[in-house]
């Protein structure tokens, strides 16, 4: 039994090629000894073997053997190609062509193993891919996956190997760097791929970044599973700082972790259990009439307590829970404003959405479609969207704020002059209002600037038939130089703090 494991063990160490050259090797040996049988024996059986039907006899088994050896060469050269190939898909990722998991597992390992002087281990996460796949389709994002390999595969050094572990996973294994600054100067490398766009099908794609984290050998570890335990945690401290980065690992990395890990529990179990709730900010016309309000999210946790959107709002956004809490948001904003509609009063409500709605055209007909169950007039229903998320994918946003529009629901920038600020945005967004945001008004009553800056967006944007609301008015200076420049619309603490549907009732309606 004991040579049984081992002549196993000896098999499995053995290469696929290594055994059928081993066995073309012993039929050659087969039939040269099947041969020297046979004449052996006619030997002495003394018979003449120039006789013609010996000769004939001795022909044919010559071809015989021959073409058995021929056929099993043939059968060898056909198995070590399908075993060939089944390595290739066994160990090779079929989208990028670079070293996979397995590979990883059966070969990095070893040689982390046995490496034993200063390496680095990095796992590198992609941002943003998903909005490829959503935007464009998988197999985009397939190609997206391969030119970016192509890419990974210039920045190797002697000796190095970067892997396709999965999804938009990659892990490189660096052991051409002889410290922490030249494996930092390779992650820059590496980051430095991302810096020219990717062509998908004659589309531009120039969003997608990605997240690295760097475990180092031996500080970190010395065997493969802590390392790359190392490095995902430092990727996914990254990603917490705000993406397109590298990080090395800390040791004190495992505790974010852990409470990122909590916070998130956290916000799905609030979510299932609906703790997010909607404020109303109240909105006045320049004649000092209620014009609506803003819908804006608030965390009522069991114990009571009010989380404020600072709180949850981009952890939410960077873990992938924001369209779950938009859903809970937009459902509570249609059953009020039913219960307003209902008693004849006519309240328009802006709602946030996010980047992941305006540049996916399912998530757009859902939000359309949601409303349309609920039965509420789309005049009374307002999105509110970013200068940020059109960069994503421009002609998207461009298309699904049409949708939009096309079922009469209306558009506003939000936050305008904090982000790129383009007037091509203006020119070409159908978007209905701009949104100033607080920072200008907040010196407006100081600084002269400020002032030439605000009167100038006012007046683009009514030249291009926009609306002007201009939000954090707090004092009644701030509201008249608004109003003397001829903005439309006005929000802020002046005219009352984000509130609940009952107080929002009772004080406007």
């Amino acid at each position: 039994m004991r040579l049984i494991k081992k002549l196993k063990a000896l098999l499995n160490r053995l290469s696929v090629q290594l055994v059928l050259l081993v066995l073309i090797i012993i039929a050659m040996m087969e039939f040269v000894s099947v041969s020297v049988l046979i004449a052996d024996l006619l030997k002495n059986l003394n018979i003449n073997t120039n006789h013609e039907i010996v000769k004939l006899f001795l022909i044919k088994i010559v071809v015989i053997n021959v073409s058995m050896l021929l056929l099993f060469v043939i059968i060898v050269l056909l198995v070590s190609r399908v075993f060939k190939k089944i390595n290739s898909y066994a160990f090779y990722s079929c989208t990028t062509g670079l070293p996979n998991k397995n590979y990883m597992m059966n070969n990095l390992l070893k040689e982390i193993a046995t490496n034993g002087s200063f390496a680095a281990l990095i796992s590198l996460d992609m941002d943003d891919f998903k909005a490829v796949n959503d935007t464009l389709g998988h197999l985009a994002g397939d190609e997206l996956l391969k030119q970016a390999g192509e890419r990974f595969e210039q920045v190797l050094g002697e000796g190095d190997c970067v892997c396709h572990i999965g999804g938009d996973e990659f892990l490189f294994f660096v052991k051409s760097v002889k410290n922490k600054h030249e494996t930092e100067m390779f992650a820059k490398r590496i980051m430095e791929r991302f810096s020219q766009p990717f062509y998908i099908e004659n589309q531009k794609v120039d969003y997608v970044t990605a997240s690295l984290g760097i475990a180092l050998m031996p500080k970190d570890g010395i065997d493969f599973q802590t390392l790359f335990n190392c490095s995902d945690d430092a990727m996914y401290m990254a990603k917490r700082l705000g993406k397109s980065n590298f990080v090395f690992y800390e040791k004190n990395m495992n505790f974010h972790l852990y409470e990122d890990t909590i916070r998130k529990k956290e916000i799905k179990q609030g979510i299932r259990q609906k703790e997010f709730k909607v404020f109303y900010q109240p909105k006045y016309s320049t004649n000092g009439e209620f014009v609506g309000g803003e819908a804006l999210a608030r965390w009522i946790k069991e114990d009571g307590t009010v989380l404020p959107p600072s709180a949850f709002i981009e952890f939410a956004e960077r873990n992938g829970l924001i369209v779950a809490i938009t859903d809970l948001i937009v459902d509570e904003v249609c059953k009020d404003s039913l219960t307003w509609i209902q008693d004849k009063k006519e309240v328009i409500i802006s709602i946030n959405i996010t980047s992941e709605h305006i540049t996916n055209r399912d998530l757009i007909e859902k939000l359309i479609q949601k409303i349309s169950n609920y039965g509420v007039p789309t005049c009374y229903i307002e999105f509110e969207i970013t200068e940020s998320m059109v960069i994503e994918d421009f002609q998207k946003a461009v298309e699904n704020i049409a949708r939009l529009k096309s079922f009469g629901i209306r558009v506003s920038m939000d936050d305008f002059g904090t982000g790129y600020s383009s007037l091509n945005y203006l020119k070409r967004l159908p978007i209905d209002i701009l949104k100033i945001d607080k920072t200008f008004v907040d010196t407006i009553n100081q600084d002269e600037k400020d002032r030439v800056l605000l009167k100038n967006i006012i007046n683009i944007a009514h030249g291009f038939h926009l609306q002007v609301i201009a939000e954090g008015i707090e004092t009644a200076e701030q509201l008249f130089i608004l109003k003397d420049m001829g903005c439309d619309m006005f929000q802020g603490y002046y005219f009352g703090k984000p509130m609940n549907k009952k107080e929002f009732e009772e004080k406007f309606l």
